[in-house]
């Protein structure tokens, strides 16, 4: 074929293609499909589980539009059945026990970027037993789609108490809890002297903290808080206000049965993170407010099992070179996570009232920053510990 040929076969086939019209419109957005969305954490010692179960969505606005539009994740109740199922250990047996989920709307989420006016969760009623599993099994039916089945199997953290009711219950070991057994704080058999932050005039170097072991957990995440409260003194009201201080995150995979140890604190941090959350309160200036700080930290610790664990380290930063993410999920037939957790504090009653109690060099570096002479993190704190620390003749002191 000649050039002159191949060059009008060519313009022919392009006018044709021109005479039938072509579009330059494209559509970016993919034909519906619909994704269960699961996040549910048992937790063996509350006897009401609540659960999210959530679809995914499209649209031609944005996502973060899209996201505060009032029940456009929340599937109707024609489109849901969900249950949840007391399984033997092999995972396949079922026991007596199921459990329709029921359905609720919650008003109090907190702001963020899905719309927090009302959100639907499920939950049901139950005692866990620590030596079953658990299924979380939902029946999904949309409109336009084949009806389709959605489930999760996880174990539940906790071991069985000696007595046989609940489970074995999660231990402080240090700080160590001074005095005799059930003491409260202000019994006479506590000494006041259970959390050393500071020692003489330096930062403690050897601060600890140490929790038992939680049958099935993996990773321990533990933190402490410190509450004060903001006095008015012109009209009576107390606001009661607080302060977390991190302690650590460890893995303990490797480690069941043993004692759960975060070693090599550095105390300093707390100190210098009182700094930056708490507001300055200059009491000269400000003369109708007294803030009063409590003299005992409330420890706490936080337990993942082995899925859940999972689930927090593939989800952590990415802060290497290589920024893909491997997927995680335990959700069968959608994405998610179905787990189990368990949440252990040392104060169980009023928050003024009990946890570990900060020695007298810790509360005095606390309210007055008298004796590091390298910092004054909480001075201009204004704190304040009526009763057992004042400024006397002699300087301040805390007894």
């Amino acid at each position: 074929m000649s050039i002159f040929r191949s060059v009008l076969v060519a313009s022919m086939a392009v006018a044709s293609i021109l005479s039938t019209g072509c579009s330059t419109d494209i559509d970016v957005i993919a034909p519906k499909r619909d994704v269960t969305i699961i996040y549910g954490l048992l937790e063996a010692d509350q006897t009401r589980q609540f659960i999210r179960i959530n679809k995914a969505f499209v649209g031609e606005d944005s996502a973060a539009a899209l996201a505060r539009q009032n029940g456009i994740n929340e599937y109707s109740d024609a489109e849901l059945n969900a249950f949840v199922h007391e399984m033997e250990v092999d995972g396949i047996t079922k026991t007596e026990r199921t459990w329709p989920l029921t359905k609720t709307t919650i008003y109090n989420k907190e702001d963020g970027s899905f719309n927090s006016d009302s959100n639907v969760i499920y939950y049901f009623d139950a005692t866990l037993d620590v030596t079953k599993l658990y299924q979380l099994e939902c029946v999904v039916n949309v409109e336009g789609e084949d009806e389709r089945k959605v489930t999760a199997l996880t174990d539940i953290l906790g071991a069985p108490a000696s007595s046989g009711i609940g489970i074995e219950a999660v231990r402080l070991d240090e700080p160590r809890l001074s005095g005799n057994a059930g003491s409260t704080n202000g019994g006479s058999d506590r000494n006041k002297q259970e959390v050393l932050w500071v020692n003489g005039v330096d930062y403690a170097k050897s601060f600890e903290v140490e929790w038992s072991d939680v049958t099935g957990g993996h990773l321990y995440t533990s933190y402490c808080r410190l509450y004060y409260r903001d006095f008015n003194l012109t009209t009576g009201v107390a606001t009661l206000d607080s302060v977390t201080l991190s302690i650590g995150s460890r893995n303990f995979e490797d480690e069941a049965g043993a004692k759960k140890i975060f070693p090599g604190i550095s105390t300093q941090d707390f100190y210098s993170t009182i700094a930056r959350r708490v507001d300055d309160l200059d009491t000269t200036v400000v003369r109708n407010m007294q803030r009063i700080v409590s003299d005992t930290v409330q420890f706490f610790v936080e337990v993942a099992n082995k899925e859940l664990t999972t689930y927090i380290e593939v989800n952590q930063p990415i802060s290497g070179v290589v920024q893909d993410r491997p997927e995680y999920t335990n959700v069968n037939g959608g994405i998610g996570i179905w787990a189990s957790r368990l949440v252990a504090s040392t104060r169980t009653n009023s928050v003024h009232t009990s946890g570990r109690i900060l020695d007298n060099k810790t509360m005095e570096e606390l309210l007055y920053s008298n004796l590091v002479n390298s910092n004054d993190y909480t001075k201009s704190k204004s704190f304040t510990r009526p009763g057992r620390c004042a400024i006397l003749a002699t300087g301040p002191k805390c007894q």
